[in-house]
């Protein structure tokens, strides 16, 4: 039996630690796939190659997930899930907006999340059951309704021929909530969330280390949140995370805000083309 409480002290040091490596005078810049908005940095993958190295050592029976390692190995009953700085070209520019994302997978479930902000010195952390925190202060969401609300969403940057039905729904929540706002860094967004700072959000294409450790976070805080899926025709929510494929996310800070939220993105996803999606 692991003990989770015991478990993420020992990864908040080990993230705490992991975030020396982002405070470099120089780093490099390369392209993903040849694509200009698609970037990964040397600190990047110094983070990442840490915290692969701690966090195994921590549970070696685990395995792991991580945005910079090409090949995932999901038939462990419990992995690492992590972003090594979710926001690259956040930081890559200096925008103090990125996030170290570390979430633990047990079974289906999430059950740790720890998410840091080196530049703000910014500490998320929650287990399954024990609540969430910023910097020990306990979180909790937000009881605005969606008039009210502040909705945190994006352009699907990875697919830029998704920006359109993206912007779409953007322009019709827009106009039914008080104001939008876009970070760059989905799993600061959801832990926004989580604070009471943001009340909705959404991304039509989410990867499990973009959004694995804000989902222990966001639910411990009281959130709801769910993937979405095709397999059996028009778009609907999915019920269990997907956390072995890209995937829409959408959350909210009440079932009722979600359910406004999610009829707005499934009325313009009904003609939607998901053959492609990967």
């Amino acid at each position: 039996m692991i003990d989770l409480e015991k478990l993420v002290e020992q990864v908040k040091d080990i993230v705490l630690a992991s975030a020396k490596l982002t405070k470099v005078d120089t780093f490099s810049v390369e392209e993903k796939e040849g694509e200009s908005w698609n970037i990964v940095t040397s600190a990047d993958v110094a983070v990442q190659d840490f915290l692969q190295k701690e966090l195994m050592a921590l549970l070696p029976e685990a395995g792991f997930y991580g945005e910079e390692e090409h090949e995932h190995d999901f038939s462990k009953p419990i992995s690492w899930i992590v972003d090594p700085i979710d926001g690259t070209t956040n930081f890559a520019r200096g925008m103090q907006q990125s996030g170290i994302s570390v979430g633990l997978r047990q079974g289906k479930d999430l059950v740790l999340g720890v998410v840091y902000n080196p530049d703000l010195d910014d500490m998320f952390w929650a287990v399954k059951g024990k609540g969430a925190y910023l910097n020990g202060k306990r979180l909790s969401v937000s009881k605005k309704d969606f008039a009210h609300s502040i909705f945190c969403t994006a352009m699907s940057l990875y697919r830029k021929s998704y920006a359109k039905l993206c912007s779409d729904v953007l322009f019709e929540a827009y106009n039914q909530c008080a104001d939008f706002r876009r970070f760059g860094v989905a799993s600061l967004e959801m832990c926004y969330l989580a604070a009471g700072r943001v009340d909705t959000f959404f991304e039509l294409r989410l990867f499990p280390w973009d959004f694995a450790a804000a989902a222990v976070i966001l639910s411990e805080a009281g959130g709801v949140m769910n993937t979405m899926v095709w397999k059996d025709g028009p778009a609907k929510l999915s019920g269990d995370l997907i956390l072995d494929a890209p995937s829409p996310m959408i959350a909210a800070n009440s079932e009722e805000n979600l359910k406004r939220l999610g009829e707005i993105i499934l009325s313009h996803m009904k003609d939607f083309n998901a053959e492609d999606y990967k």
